[in-house]
């Protein structure tokens, strides 16, 4: 990977109350059963809490709310009711370490509803977020979880502080599991969780990972950055093979990201040594015509290289290096002669004894794609199972063949 795609989503004090219901207590203050009742002592100075907080006067209600807790001998309620308040309050005041103590202590009060206790879990998880306690932030996120929260953000949060306090294999466990089901679902993964989803499996050396979601990430948000990662990682795979180099340029190309004068002259000599000679013609004139190349210190080289694969395009086979009959027969698919080329191709594999089968499955492919028979492309593609690279870009030449 050239650079770190990830950046963390700040998570705001707003959102954290919004997204994570905060709490009811000033509600409940109204709805107390007969069981559970506030004496006019507690039950004052919280009425008032609750006016000033309607006012947004937050600290103005903690002082009241201060009055309430230190009335003596109080009830289990009385204190439940006060925590919950002071919570409510604190959280909305900015206090966060007063808040966090209040929702510790509600949540081991055994008080608490089922949805009060998911509730109360988010917004605590929220706050030790927001400090960076990343430990506790990630203990109280999952405690969310058991007790059956479904706010996807507060997956989002845990995903964060595993992230944030280095533990990105467990990222990688989370996103693997939730790329995977969105993408059965038929639903295109959100772009950040894919560049972390990448960023954490290289991290952890999990290069299947890590290829996975820069196939994602080509398939679903293709930029440049991203198939310029996805080459390099097919490249550095093992038992990659340098024959297919051509074909990631092939594939660059067909997606418009011939971008410099380095790739037009690369791909234009891969492809006169490949023996895809009309190929390499039909580069570099693209590269003429598209103003990149002709210009600058080098126009001199790119003037000769285009001239030499003029030659080539025009002349007859080298016979001191012979092109096998798949490489021939996909030369004369880029010479505008493509029935006739595919039909030698597929002879040709057909006829086996092959140095590289599924390099030449990749090339009948990309010859299918060329002559715009996208469906024969397609199941061409499928074919590939080589472990040198190629079913690698046969994968990626699928994302482009079904567009």
């Amino acid at each position: 990977m050239t650079h770190q795609w990830f950046r963390v989503a700040p998570v705001r004090r707003a959102a954290i109350a919004a997204a994570f219901g905060g709490l009811c207590a000033l509600a409940a203050l109204q709805s107390a059963q007969a069981a559970d009742t506030l004496r006019p002592d507690v039950a004052k100075p919280l009425n008032a809490a609750q006016d000033l907080y309607r006012a947004h006067k937050y600290k103005d209600a903690l002082a009241k709310i201060a009055q309430a807790a230190a009335v003596p001998d109080k009830t289990p309620y009385e204190d439940y009711m006060v925590l919950e308040m002071r919570g409510a309050a604190a959280m909305a005041a900015g206090d966060d370490a007063t808040a966090a103590q209040a929702y510790e202590s509600l949540l081991g009060s055994g008080r608490l509803s089922a949805e009060d206790e998911q509730r109360t879990t988010a917004a605590l998880a929220g706050i030790y977020f927001q400090q960076k306690n990343y430990a506790r932030a990630i203990a109280t996120a999952q405690r969310y979880q058991k007790a059956g929260g479904a706010d996807p953000q507060m997956r989002t949060l845990l995903v964060q502080s595993w992230y944030l306090s280095g533990d990105c294999a467990n990222v990688v466990a989370s996103l693997k599991s939730s790329v995977d089901a969105q993408t059965r679902a038929g639903h295109a993964p959100e772009e950040a969780q894919l560049q972390l989803l990448g960023t954490c499996a290289q991290r952890v050396k999990d290069d299947a990972s890590y290829r996975a979601a820069l196939e994602k990430l080509v398939a679903y948000y293709p930029k440049q950055s991203y198939w310029d990662d996805m080459f390099h990682a097919i490249r550095a795979k093992s038992g990659y093979s340098s024959r297919l180099d051509i074909d990631t340029y092939r594939l660059r190309r067909a997606t418009g990201a011939l971008n410099t004068p380095e790739d037009y002259m690369e791909m234009t000599q891969l492809a006169i040594v490949a023996g895809t000679t009309a190929e390499g013609k039909q580069v570099i004139d693209q590269g003429f015509a598209s103003g990149v190349l002709g210009h600058g210190a080098d126009a001199d080289r790119e003037k000769r290289l285009q001239a030499l694969a003029a030659k080539r395009a025009q002349g007859p086979a080298d016979s001191a290096n012979p092109v096998v009959p798949v490489d021939a027969g996909f030369n004369l698919v880029f010479a505008g002669q493509a029935k006739q080329g595919i039909e030698q191709m597929e002879a040709a594999i057909k006829k086996g004894g092959l140095d590289h089968p599924d390099q030449a499955q990749l090339h009948l492919g990309e010859a299918y794609y060329i002559a715009g028979e996208k469906a024969r492309a397609v199941q061409a593609f499928r074919a590939v199972k080589g472990t040198d690279g190629s079913a690698d870009l046969a994968r990626l030449w699928l994302l482009v063949a079904a567009k």
